[in-house]
């Protein structure tokens, strides 16, 4: 059994939009645009965990596909996320902030459709962030768009 992986971040906030984040010798900023108090200097905390979907939605895919020997090239993926703003604004309980979120995955392989769906299968499975979001309430609508290599 593989042990539990500690990730450890830290975040420095000058101001009350702006968070600098720091990872493993790497740092980037989350923010907010000025019409909420900041500075645009970075996406938002939610901008920056729906692009984490996005990357996790990468290496997984890679992953998955390299081990079961299917040639495979992610192209492009895009996130459109359904945020209901009402609970931020204290306009009403949102039990899931994020109700939908599209997901749309471009790839480039030769894989039958039956392993483009099983590969789908376990990526949805085995994504850290899609899991996390599934169950959180959230509703990914994925499309994938295959072209032959």
């Amino acid at each position: 059994m593989k042990p539990i992986i500690k990730v450890a971040l830290e975040g420095h906030c000058p101001t009350m939009s702006l968070t600098e984040v720091k990872v493993r010798g790497h740092s980037f900023v989350i923010d907010e645009p000025p019409y909420r108090h900041g500075t645009d200097v970075g996406p938002t905390p939610l901008e920056t965990m729906l692009g984490a979907l996005i990357g996790c939605t990468n290496v997984i895919t890679r992953r998955v596909a390299h081990e079961r020997g299917v040639p495979l090239v992610v192209g492009r993926i895009e996130v459109v996320g359904h945020l209901d703003h009402r609970g931020i604004d204290k306009e009403a309980d949102v039990p899931v902030p994020f109700p939908l979120i599209e997901l749309k995955v471009q790839v480039r392989t030769d894989a039958s459709e039956e392993e483009i769906a099983s590969l789908r299968s376990e990526i949805a499975q085995r994504c850290p962030m899609s899991v996390i979001l599934r169950q959180a309430g959230s509703r990914i609508e994925e499309t994938w768009t295959v072209q032959g290599s």
